[in-house]
């Protein structure tokens, strides 16, 4: 298996004309019917003009991120990462596929890395009782500079930080370029300050430095993963039509949708991939979920993504995707080299319910049941495709994640949709700032504060005691 990785969407095409599937003939029309407007998706990508493209350029950047990296590595035993949505979750995927989950507890010389990602006060609190903060580095990232959640998180930390003699000229800001707030507070501070392409949006920006700076630090080489979505890029503007991965599932998934199934779900048949189901879940929501098309039309877009893990949530949801609503189209992910296995030894020989399992590995046992798994569920009427990756490397997981980058842009097109905003995020930020006491919101103050009294005075409150 040479290529970085292959999709099988052959369980998504019905010959019988399968309710639910997408038919033969239907198929075998979509170079006539979406082939243009595919072509025009791939036009911005061939010329770098698209957002997602601005990635491709962060290798002149590697350099200086790569030093950064070992001055931190030199000097701490921790690094605490501020950050929401697409300012973490895209580095929680690259740490765990390429590192696994217990990372932070294995010896290997680099510092320990904490992905804070949430405002909740007994999280901030209780990573200051495992780490000793002196021996800490902050690296504080947000695109805007503004995200409420994690500029709460810096000021404690700062401040925190601060007061054990921290060194502030090491603290790591990452943001967009601007003349705004904590672009003057980095140059106050004299710290570092990296900036993210100012049209690469947030949940796009693990190609960058958000991603690159904690790979590096990790002992990750950030330059494999850029060549790894190289490699993607290219294939997705070179390779025809009719062979092109990108305009087939992306195709399928958004005639699928139209034929009412409107949950994708990621079934990842490895614990190395939880962190990057998270990550596609946000990507494919916040680009697809939009009320309003490029012209203005309201059209409520979108399916709702479900990340899931495989063998583990056989046992929790599974029952629900076979027999449950027939709306959800089913993605499979599973890695085809694992760089170790596990042989079971004979044990309890006598146990039918046992004895069987002599001489297997775990390995092999985890693709028997997601086959099975596939199988099943294609069997009860779910469409399904599997998309399976050559091994567990930077180059892998980058072209990994600029291949569900690309589908969404494409798939989004279909829609006509703008995928790069989120209009919906926005209202619950202006609440926030307002309510919070920030000057240029406060004279919106008023008329939320009357809102959130109506709102309260229209609950229904019942006790449990």
């Amino acid at each position: 298996m040479h290529e970085l990785m292959n999709i099988d969407i052959g369980h998504l095409i019905s010959d019988q004309d399968q309710a639910g599937f997408i038919s033969r003939a239907d198929f075998n029309n979509f170079a006539a019917k979406y082939g243009q407007g595919f072509e025009e998706f791939q036009a911005p990508l061939r010329d770098k003009k698209s957002p997602i493209t601005l990635s491709l350029g962060e290798a002149s950047a590697i350099t200086g991120i790569k030093e950064l990296a070992q001055k931190l590595r030199e000097k701490y035993d921790n690094i605490l990462l501020l950050g929401i949505g697409g300012s973490a979750l895209g580095a929680k995927a690259v740490l765990q596929f390429l590192h696994g989950p217990f990372y932070n507890l294995e010896k290997h010389g680099n510092p320990r890395m904490f992905i804070l990602d949430n405002l909740d006060p007994v999280l901030v609190t209780k990573a200051l009782g495992v780490v000793d903060i002196t021996r800490t580095a902050l690296i504080y990232t947000s695109k805007s500079g503004s995200t409420p959640e994690t500029a709460a998180q810096f000021i404690f930390y700062y401040n925190k930080y601060k007061e054990a003699g921290g060194r502030l000229e090491d603290i790591v800001i990452i943001c967009d370029p601007g003349d705004n707030g904590i672009n003057h507070i980095a140059r106050q501070l004299g710290c570092h300050l990296l900036h993210i392409p100012r049209d690469l949006p947030g949940r796009y920006s693990v190609l960058s430095s958000v991603g690159f700076l904690p790979a590096e630090i990790t002992g990750i080489d950030s330059a494999r993963l850029l060549a790894g979505a190289a490699a993607a890029h290219q294939s997705i503007i070179d390779t025809p039509l009719e062979q092109n991965a990108i305009f087939a599932l992306g195709t399928c998934l958004y005639e699928l949708a139209m034929k009412g199934k409107s949950i994708h779900v990621l079934f990842n048949y490895s614990s190395l991939l939880f962190e990057f189901g998270l990550w596609f879940v946000q990507l494919w929501a916040e680009s697809l979920g939009k009320k309003l098309s490029l012209d203005g039309q309201v059209v409520h877009a979108g399916t709702t993504p479900l990340a899931s893990l495989g063998a583990t949530d056989q046992h929790s949801i599974l029952q629900l995707f076979k027999e449950g609503p027939a709306d959800k189209v089913l993605g499979f992910v599973t890695i085809n080299s694992l760089p170790i296995d596990v042989t079971l030894p004979e044990a309890f020989p006598a146990e039918k319910e046992y004895s069987y399992f002599t001489g297997h590995t775990m390995g092999e046992q985890l693709a028997i049941e997601q086959m099975a798994t596939e199988m099943s569920l294609v069997g009860a009427g779910r469409p399904c495709y599997r998309l399976t990756l050559r091994d567990i490397s930077p180059e892998v997981l980058g072209a990994l994640l600029y291949f569900y980058e690309a589908l969404v842009v494409y798939t989004a097109k279909l829609w006509h949709i703008n995928p790069f905003d989120q209009p919906g995020v926005e209202e619950g930020k202006n609440i926030t700032y307002a309510l919070m006491g920030r000057q240029d919101y406060s004279q919106r103050r008023p008329d939320y504060e009357q809102a959130v009294a109506q709102f309260k005075q229209q609950g229904v409150r019942l006790k449990l005691s």
